[in-house]
């Protein structure tokens, strides 16, 4: 058997035995491979110095024959105080009667003298060994009653038999429930089940811890109150000491609260989504009667576009007439005026020169006429052009309003309108210069100056 010398040294011992010279020379050899090595030369002493020291000392080598007290009869006072402490008897003795009162003794072993050291670190490897095991299990079990007490107050536990009846319940679970022990204890698990759960589930439930396996999710209990109680819960199958399954244990938590503010968060989603579909379909409907009334208004401004030019051709027309008539009685003053009276035959002079002035009445009339229709339809041209001009940029700052407020396919739609609209508007303003430029065509320099030096 190898040694653990890390075990080993982990250790104290009280080594009593009545020779000198061997528990001198066995105590030296002992220091090398335990963490102390306390020494007493018979039990009276060995007594008295475990009492000082019972809390590191692990183990006692002790002779059995001895003066003033003998190892068993130190053994015996030891136990009456320290039920654990290991004990390991050496004796040049094989008496039953020494055997019988060891055994009653729970020594952990037996070894004759002269001691083989190899034996005795054997003997104290294997306690060794078993003190470690012991202080794991005795930490572990430390650990588990933490485990169990934090489980008990954070959860609920609750165990049952195998045909699922309830043997155990925690106090968390009684404090949530409302019911007492006495009240549950007995009872079927499924009689906790809300009313709304189909019994089916408790059913599968109970057939796979039966199939020696583990069901998870949540139910929905009821409480004293006939309240709702809704529980994360894990249900495991409980074993008896032949592994056979003889029940099970339940780990609950509650989760009601939780669930109720999750419906809580989803109902107010899904009716902040339906205000938001309200709100957004309203304004659309908004939008869209803005757009209808946007394009209306720029209808009716092409509208009086078009009829600015009919009305700007018209009076162009009426210039050109004008002109030609201007030029036929400009012909006929000439000719009157180069032709000699005498020359004349038939035409009353008088008459004539009646005429010319009142020709040249009408031709200053003609002239005024045309002056006021050529500064009327410039006024005319500028104020559509004003009022286009103030229409567009209006309609674009609308626009600009509707895009902003919506980031959408819609708002894409009245961007590639606005464009439309406002290209068309580049075209009527090129159309009104045109019309302009050709009204000057007709125009002459003092004509001109008039106009322009009464804007």
């Amino acid at each position: 058997m190898s040694l653990d010398k890390t075990l080993l040294k982990e250790i104290s011992i009280l080594y009593v035995e009545d020779d000198d010279v061997m528990r001198t020379e066995l105590a030296s050899l002992l220091t090398n491979f335990f963490a102390q090595v306390f020494c007493a030369s018979n039990g009276t002493q060995g007594l008295e110095i475990f009492k000082k020291n019972h809390k590191k000392i692990d183990l006692i080598i002790s002779d059995i024959n001895m003066p003033k007290m003998s190892g068993i009869d130190m053994i015996k006072e030891i136990r009456n105080f320290d039920k654990d402490v290991g004990v390991i008897f050496s004796t040049a003795y094989s008496d039953k009667e020494f055997l019988i009162d060891s055994i009653k003794l729970k020594i952990v072993n037996y070894i004759i003298k002269p001691i083989d050291i190899r034996t005795l670190l054997e003997s104290v490897s294997e306690f060794a060994e078993h003190l470690s095991a012991k202080k794991i299990i005795k930490t572990k079990n430390k650990e588990l009653s933490l485990y169990k007490e934090a489980i008990d107050i954070n959860s609920i536990v609750i165990k049952t038999d195998v045909q699922m009846k309830i043997t155990y319940v925690n106090s968390h679970f009684c404090k949530i429930s409302g019911f007492s022990k006495t009240e549950l204890i007995g009872k079927e698990f499924s009689s906790l089940k809300y009313h709304d759960v189909n019994i089916k589930i408790y059913n599968n439930m109970f057939a796979k811890i039966l199939d020696n396996k583990m069901w998870k999710g949540k139910l929905k209990q009821i409480t004293k109150d006939n309240n709702i109680l809704i529980l994360d819960s894990s249900i495991i199958p409980s074993h008896d000491e032949d592994g056979n399954i003889n029940g099970s244990m339940i780990i609950q938590s509650d989760i009601t609260q939780e669930v109720k503010k999750q419906r809580a968060v989803e109902v107010a989603l899904m009716k902040e989504k339906s205000d938001i579909f309200i709100k957004t379909k309203e304004t659309f409907a908004k939008n869209n009667v803005q757009i209808n009334e946007l394009e209306n208004q720029v209808k009716q401004l092409f509208e009086e576009l078009n009829k600015a030019e009919l009305d700007n051709d018209k009076y162009l027309k009426l210039l050109d007439k004008y002109k030609d008539d201007i030029k036929i009685l400009t012909s006929k003053v000439n000719k009157y005026e180069k032709s000699e009276i005498s020359d004349i035959k038939g035409i009353d002079i008088l008459k004539i020169q009646k005429d010319n002035a009142n020709l040249k009445i009408e031709i200053k009339r003609l002239r005024d006429n045309m002056e006021k229709l050529i500064i009327n339809s410039q006024k005319k041209i500028n104020q559509l052009r004003s009022a286009s001009n103030l229409e567009v940029e209006h309609l674009e700052k609308e626009l600009e309003k509707v895009k902003s407020s919506h980031a959408s396919t819609d708002t894409k739609v009245l961007s590639e309108k606005a464009k439309y609209w406002e290209e068309k508007a580049k075209e009527e303003r090129v159309r009104i210069e045109d019309l302009e430029k050709r009204v000057m065509n007709f125009v002459d320099s003092k004509t001109l100056s008039k106009i322009y030096n009464g804007r």
